[in-house]
């Protein structure tokens, strides 16, 4: 699934370039029409976590371009999360089966109509990030690896089993890490990170090039 046939005319330059920038965040965006529930536009990340096969992560999914859920008895949650759009209220959609890390903002947009859908960052700090970041402040290849490990919440000992190492060498690299860093503790580091702009992951090629229909919501 490229993307999702609206049947609109071909997008402006604006708009292919908003495509463009809008791929390049880890959070899943998506624009619905809250009346007939077509999905008008979802960047990469959206379009990922609306194939049917991801459906079991937040409970919804895209079928014939039109959103849905995947089990019939959560779209009266998805509806009323819509309608709500239209005075101006916004939800926190987790359905029944999904953890609360999965849950969809539903939000209304300036444009009557049309709501935003925004997924949640599938990780605390992306691994485009965290290598961009390891690149900047001068750490090695090893360092970079064990930062990395940390972000997902590994323990010193289980990074050290993870990279076949001795858990002094894991030591002696936080430290360096630290140092390079300037943070004073593991946790500042992440703090850090977490704030960090998010980057989604290197596209593939059946996202790489605009969508060629689109609407204008202006």
């Amino acid at each position: 699934m490229s993307n999702f046939d609206t049947g609109f005319h071909k997008p402006s330059l604006e708009l292919s370039l908003l495509h463009a920038v809008l791929n390049q965040v880890d959070y899943g965006l998506a624009v619905v029409n809250t009346e007939t529930d077509q999905v008008l536009f979802a960047n990469a990340p959206a379009q990922s976590a609306l194939l049917p096969a991801n459906a079991g992560n937040t409970g919804l999914c895209a079928s014939n371009g039109l959103l849905c859920t995947r089990k019939a008895s959560d779209a009266k949650a998805l509806r009323l999360a819509l309608q709500r759009t239209s005075s101006g209220q916004r939800t926190l959609l987790q359905l029944h089966e999904a953890h609360s890390a999965d849950a969809v903002a539903v939000m209304p947009l300036s444009c009557p109509g049309y709501a935003l859908l925004a997924f949640a960052k599938q990780q605390i700090c992306d691994t485009t990030t965290v290598t961009l970041f390891a690149r900047e402040r001068g750490l090695t290849s090893a360092e970079g690896q064990v930062l990395a490990q940390v972000c997902k919440g590994l323990r010193p000992q289980q990074i050290a089993t993870h990279q076949g190492v001795q858990l002094s060498t894991v030591r002696t690299q936080l430290r360096a890490i630290r140092l390079k860093t300037a943070c004073g503790s593991v946790r500042t580091l992440i703090e850090q990170l977490s704030v960090l702009p998010s980057l989604a992951h290197q596209l593939g090629a059946q996202f790489s090039a605009p969508m060629e229909t689109a609407v204008a919501l202006a």
